[in-house]
């Protein structure tokens, strides 16, 4: 369950779509270096990360954790063990990503898109049910003239 993450400045905005493969492979960084060749002070930009999978619902194995070594130096500060279960701290990972660039208003939801399945599309909820087209989350965003 991916996070849309919302950038906002006084002339330009975007939308990310981040899952966990687009994470570790540098979305963030290579929005926010977009913004930066658009001349914006990144320190300067409002960022939302809506509604997504949290940990108490991202259950990982090990390959995961392999791919996360590979990318993600410390990997480890986002894997929680608890008897034989992994989890994996999405929002964290985000968190730290966007602060990574000298941005301070972050805000980020906390809603998880598994567990409040009612209210919005969950792939990997519906995915355990056998359930391949589970719909779609969508994120608008404007600046006002």
């Amino acid at each position: 369950d991916c996070a849309p993450i919302v950038v906002l400045s006084k002339k330009n905005f975007g939308i990310i779509h981040a899952g966990w493969k687009g994470l570790i492979s540098g979305i963030i960084e290579n929005t926010f270096n977009e913004f930066s060749k658009r001349g914006e002070d990144l320190k300067n930009l409002k960022v939302f990360v809506g509604p997504h999978l949290k940990t108490k619902s991202f259950e990982i194995k090990n390959d995961f954790v392999d791919l996360l070594r590979k990318k993600i130096p410390d990997y480890q500060n986002y894997i929680f063990r608890k008897k034989n279960i992994m989890k994996f701290n999405f929002s964290s990972l985000i968190f730290n990503s966007i602060r990574s660039f000298g941005i301070e208003s972050i805000e980020i939801s906390d809603e998880d898109t598994f567990s409040n399945n009612q209210k919005f599309f969950s792939y990997r909820f519906y995915s355990k049910l056998g359930i391949k087209n589970c719909g779609r989350q969508i994120s608008l965003v404007g600046i006002k003239d």
